[in-house]
């Protein structure tokens, strides 16, 4: 689960204090060894990834972010400013496009799914292959595949396990409420941006594969834990919707961390 390799953060404040509240914290987890008292993370530790996101242009908070010269160590896929380039928009774009067409889907909405580029009736045809369908979804709501830059990377992630999620909760006769694909979307992106940014030092070996693997599940369950605490205001399960949804629960708690 998640963005591995060796890219080592974007240089910013946000990233610094993040992936210093996840190490130590992951430390923390390894000392208590297999079967120890679980180490909860607290969900205000990952406030700082909300600052990973620029209002436009990929700008984060700081030296190093987005266009900054210098900004984080090195990785493949590494942005060429200096380190990931997130935007609100880019990210609640495709995301929102790939819950909404993932709902659609689920709910049988044909014209929906016209809306972005997908057909109903050739989605049917590909019987109970959820790994095409999200394919599919995943292409419609990112487009052709990038440069391979981190945040190309985490927008393609992000909207494959959002739209495979919406497909796959709830029940046959009641899938997850629009309200409930916003919040798993916002996690999502949290949970994904978290990880890019902490990766080289999460998998760095100088901790048991058992507290790695073990970190990034209540990394998830953290992210989600932020996303409920989100004020939202979902009028519906169309793109429009769920994107503008996302857009606006992401820049209010980054409003609100940003606070002095």
């Amino acid at each position: 689960m998640g963005t591995k390799g060796s890219y080592t953060g974007n240089g910013t404040p946000a990233s610094k204090e993040l992936q210093n509240n996840v190490t130590q914290w992951l430390d923390a987890v390894a000392a208590a060894g297999p079967g120890g008292a679980e180490k909860q993370l607290d969900p205000r530790q990952l406030l700082p990834s909300l600052r990973l996101f620029g209002s436009s242009g990929g700008h984060t908070d700081g030296p190093g972010g987005g266009t900054g010269a210098g900004g984080g160590g090195g990785g493949a896929g590494r942005s060429a400013g200096g380190g990931a380039q997130r935007t609100i928009a880019q990210s609640s774009r495709t995301a929102g496009r790939a819950a909404a067409a993932a709902y659609a889907y689920r709910t049988g909405n044909a014209a929906a799914l016209r809306e972005l580029g997908l057909d109903y009736a050739q989605l049917q045809a590909v019987v109970h292959d959820p790994i095409e369908w999200t394919r599919r979804i995943v292409d419609a709501a990112c487009g052709p595949l990038a440069d391979g830059t981190i945040e190309d990377t985490e927008r393609r992630f992000v909207a494959s396990e959002v739209a495979q999620w919406v497909l796959e909760a709830g029940t046959a006769d009641a899938p997850p409420s629009p309200d409930e694909v916003v919040r798993e979307t916002l996690a999502m992106i949290i949970f994904e941006a978290v990880v890019s940014e902490t990766a080289a030092k999460m998998n760095d070996g100088s901790r048991p594969a058992w507290a790695t693997a073990d970190g990034e599940r209540q990394l998830l369950d953290t992210a989600r834990a932020l996303a409920d605490r989100a004020s939202l205001t979902i009028t519906g399960p169309s793109a429009a919707e769920i994107t503008r949804a996302v857009e606006e629960g992401i820049g209010a708690m980054r409003s609100i961390w940003m606070e002095p």
